[in-house]
């Protein structure tokens, strides 16, 4: 502990929560010259679970001044950390403080950075992929071509979105086709679904993509259909091949297309118009 240390009420070596700026600050010394404040914020002034949130090591002078700005250094890590994961953000910002400092003796306790990727195919993607629907926790976003009317045991696969949605979930869907009467009708019995989910429509999406949290993504050739993605017999459904990666690039590059297509960025120059019953952008 820093006896010198007299910067408010905050203490060296213990995380400190700045209501105004709605971030956590941590001060340490490197255990040469060197004081420094780990600062771990989202990157909007918001405390909503849906912004992702960032950690940074900022250089501070011999008095401990947090006015005073020397070195800044932004904090990578494999994944986006969300609203509500501050605290394994504060783990893994101090687990990379102490590699970059390790005479500090900043306290660490285990932290895995590492990524998964697993390839799926066939029966697999209603094993690995649609049985993690029902978990999500904040948002969850589906890119399909075709869709049909798709069951999780004796459910409508709506039924767990409108579960999901009735919990406070976001839930997007973009889709080529209409759906046919089955899914129409299954469509029908869950209220909740007419002013909760969030529904676009694209002649011309062709990807098969399912992102979870934003920090799982599927992405494939199975369709949001029985024969695609959900249940159907290894003698009936579709040979279907695809890859669940919680790998930040893949993540973020499969939002950033899913985004593109869902905010219209891809409408003003788009030259089959004359297909699009429901256009995003009218």
């Amino acid at each position: 502990m820093d006896e010198d240390f007299e910067k408010d009420d905050t203490v060296p070596g213990e995380w400190d929560f700045d209501p105004y700026l709605g971030e956590w600050n941590y001060f340490f010394s490197d255990g040469k010259d060197g004081h420094w404040r780990i600062t771990c914020s989202p990157d909007v002034w918001s405390l909503s679970d849906y912004c992702i949130w960032n950690a940074k090591l900022f250089e501070l002078n011999d008095d401990w001044d947090d006015i005073y700005m020397g070195k800044e250094i932004p904090l990578a890590f494999p994944r986006h950390y969300m609203g509500g994961e501050e605290e394994d953000l504060k783990v893994a910002a101090l687990a990379k403080a102490s590699e970059m400092f390790p005479d500090a003796g900043l306290p660490v306790n285990s932290v895995s950075l590492h990524t998964m990727t697993q390839y799926i195919a066939d029966d697999a993607h209603f094993k690995e992929v649609i049985a993690r629907v029902p978990n999500v926790k904040r948002s969850l976003w589906i890119g399909t071509a075709d869709i049909k009317d798709l069951y999780v045991g004796d459910r409508p696969f709506l039924g767990i979105l409108a579960d999901l949605i009735s919990k406070g979930r976001e839930v997007r869907l973009i889709h080529a086709k209409e759906p046919g009467p089955n899914f129409r009708e299954d469509f029908d019995r869950y209220p909740v679904l007419f002013a909760g989910l969030e529904r676009a429509l694209c002649p011309r999406v062709h990807f098969k993509m399912i992102i979870f949290d934003c920090k799982v993504a599927y992405i494939g050739s199975a369709n949001l259909t029985g024969a695609g993605i959900g249940m159907k017999g290894a003698t009936t459904r579709n040979f279907e091949a695809g890859i669940l990666t919680d790998d930040p690039a893949l993540v973020e590059a499969a939002m950033n297309q899913f985004d593109s297509v869902w905010a219209g960025f891809r409408c003003k120059d788009c030259r089959r118009k004359q297909f699009c019953g429901d256009p995003i952008l009218k």
